[in-house]
């Protein structure tokens, strides 16, 4: 991706997270952020602007933090309702941030909103008209506004950007930490990752699979040289990148390999 084009995330952390806790069995691991930046960076730009909207007091969104601060996420707190108790503020705050970027930061060229609440409809339009690319990232179905969906000039659900888990299959690729011969690179993990699933994975859930190996838990392919998680993958001579028309990202082992 071109180093003139800018992104600006906003999350609506709150509506994020809700829809999350209302799934059987969840787990605050569940929610993870690092794959959305990386998603914006391989196909829009880079990430130069991180805000995430929540009652931080609140258990439920805390739980997070440490994840966000590693991100270079400012955590922008606000109250549960405004005074009327009719309108989120975290709705208020993200509009409000969000013009504020158009009119300050006109080297913004593409703004990600990670929410499904129907109030953002007028921001996506308002955003549109000023020329700028407008990607909103919605939970999931049952909590995404249709029209949202229509307005916005890229839409994708969470979990077709964050692989969900894949017990059966994490527990074959974490058990390479047990081997009498671990990997010694993240590109040999990737190899052994891949062999091991015996067929294509999305991008996400590779990386996250790598992670999971406790002498990669703190993989960063920046460290390494590359300004991607795709550009990394590239670089391993065995794997066989394919991208989607839908955006997504698909990684195989080559044939013979």
């Amino acid at each position: 991706m071109a180093d003139d084009f800018h992104v600006a995330l906003l999350l609506d952390f709150e509506n994020l997270v809700l829809a999350f806790t209302k799934k059987e069995g969840y787990k605050p691991s569940w929610l993870q952020l690092q794959p959305v930046i990386d998603f914006l960076e391989e196909n829009f730009g880079n990430v130069i602007f991180r805000r995430a909207y929540a009652d931080w007091s609140d258990d439920k969104f805390n739980a997070h933090e440490h994840q966000l601060q590693d991100m270079g996420v400012e955590m922008i707190h606000v109250r549960k309702r405004t005074r009327d108790g009719k309108k989120n503020a975290a709705d208020i705050l993200l509009t409000a941030d969000a013009v504020e970027c158009l009119l300050l930061r006109p080297f913004i060229t593409d703004f990600a909103i990670v929410s499904g609440d129907s109030d953002i409809g007028p921001l996506v339009t308002k955003l549109k008209s000023h020329g700028k690319t407008v990607i909103v990232i919605g939970p999931d179905k049952e909590s995404t506004a249709r029209h949202v969906i229509e307005l916005a000039d890229r839409f994708k659900f969470y979990n077709d950007i964050v692989a969900p888990p894949k017990p059966v299959k994490r527990r074959r690729a974490s058990s390479l930490a047990k081997k009498d011969r671990e990997p010694q690179t993240p590109q040999e993990a990737v190899v052994e990752i891949l062999r091991a699933a015996g067929e294509p994975m999305e991008s996400a859930l590779l990386k996250r699979e790598l992670t999971a190996i406790p002498a990669f838990k703190d993989f960063n392919q920046k460290a390494l040289g590359f300004k991607t998680w795709t550009s990394f993958l590239r670089s391993i001579e065995q794997v066989a990148i394919k991208q989607r028309s839908d955006l997504g990202v698909e990684v195989s082992l080559k044939q013979g390999r």
